[in-house]
């Protein structure tokens, strides 16, 4: 299916660390060069077959670059990552925690608020996440520090947590009552009113028993139901996606959780290679992931069958994955400077249909293949 996949590169002159998409399926770019240069937070309109920069905002070069990012779902807003000098981080006054609001001519800075209890420069948040009603905002850092706010204030919800290694991600359930924090070794699920236990998922493994890591979690929409996952109907709201890298990082698997028993439901491996970034559609349709070996893949969300891969997709390091919120494509961000933007088909091929279409796209080297085994069986036949 990768032949006939429509996609276009566009430089955007800085490493790209993070993506967003906004209502109007703008795109909102979080990058740069770290700390010394300058950082950036970019929106491009992608309504056009090339992106085009509609507004932008540099950064301090004493401040670090954004480190992630996340859209508000009800208004222009978006809140990001962005350390601020190594002076002010060792003070204890670390201001990383930042609210943007999108205009047609500007990115204006808003509320700040410090969401790291690390007085190290080396710590920073890896991951931020809005809940579905606008109103709380959930981060989790490289020093263990899982942070709750409240949105407009950036007052915490309840106090900061620790979670004694680093976070991978954060995600919260559509009806904003939960909060998945996953980290190498467990994945909790903590009530949003009180920070308390719901569910801890510890000692990950395959479903062969090799040991691996929670990368990432995400909740399912609140509206559909899953259709393969065996006789029993489950609501999409109710499920729970989980990316798994083995401790190797050989291999990668996605697992899809019921969230009313905390069963799995199905386990599936689907690279060669450590997922790096992970994105699934509005609609619960579909998954995006990258690969440290510069892979893309999407998969169908209900049956985790690979639709599509894309072989060396970026040139360096793939940060970030998002989908716009009607699936029709999928952006990457990389540290080689470029975005790429894939067209989602509005028909996936048949599993027998994409069977095909592989043979056909590897016709030459399954002749070579064949001619190479019938050349070996005739030698074997004559020395015979």
């Amino acid at each position: 299916m990768t032949s006939k996949l429509v996609r276009f590169t566009e430089h955007v002159g800085f490493p790209v660390s993070c993506i967003g998409v906004t209502q109007g399926n703008e795109i909102v770019l979080g990058g740069g060069g770290g700390a010394g240069r300058s950082g950036t937070v970019y929106s491009v309109d992608s309504k056009k077959r090339k992106l085009e920069k509609t507004n932008e905002l540099e950064l301090s070069s004493d401040e670090d670059a954004p480190t992630c990012l996340t859209m508000h779902p009800k208004e222009k807003v978006l809140a990001s990552s962005i350390n601020t000098s190594k002076e002010q981080i060792e003070k204890g006054q670390n201001k990383n925690c930042r609210v943007f609001t999108l205009t047609r001519r500007a990115v204006k800075p808003g509320k700040t608020a410090n969401t790291i209890c690390s007085k190290s420069d080396f710590d920073y948040q890896k991951c931020i996440a809005f809940d579905p009603t606008g109103k709380l905002l959930a981060g989790g850092a490289t020093d263990g520090t899982l942070a709750v706010v409240q949105y407009p204030s950036l007052r915490p919800e309840f106090p900061f947590l620790d979670a004694t290694e680093e976070i991978n991600d954060v995600c919260f359930n559509t009806s904003a009552q939960w909060l998945a924090v996953a980290t190498d070794d467990e994945l909790k699920i903590l009530s949003t009113k009180a920070g308390s236990l719901v569910q801890t998922i510890d000692n990950p493994h395959t479903m062969s028993g090799k040991h691996a890591v929670f990368r990432f979690a995400r909740f399912g929409p609140e509206k559909g139901t899953l259709k393969s996952a065996g006789s029993a109907k489950i609501e999409l709201k109710n499920v729970l996606y989980t990316v798994l890298n083995t401790k190797s990082r050989k291999q990668a698997y996605i697992t899809i959780w019921d969230t009313r028993n905390w069963k799995r439901l199905v386990t599936r491996p689907v690279c060669d290679s450590a997922i790096t970034t992970f994105a699934l559609s509005k609609d619960g349709a579909l998954l995006a992931f990258a690969t440290a070996s510069l892979q893309i893949g999407i998969c169908d969300a209900h049956s985790l069958r690979i639709l599509a891969r894309i072989q060396a997709a970026h040139s360096f390091a793939i940060t970030s994955l998002s989908f716009d919120n009607q699936a029709k494509y999928l952006v990457s961000g990389s540290a080689d400077e470029t975005c790429q933007i894939i067209e989602i088909p509005d028909k996936w091929p048949t599993a027998i249909e994409g069977v095909v279409d592989l043979v056909r796209e590897n016709l030459q080297i399954i002749i070579m293949l064949l001619v190479l085994l019938l050349a070996i069986i005739f030698a074997w036949l004559a020395r015979s």
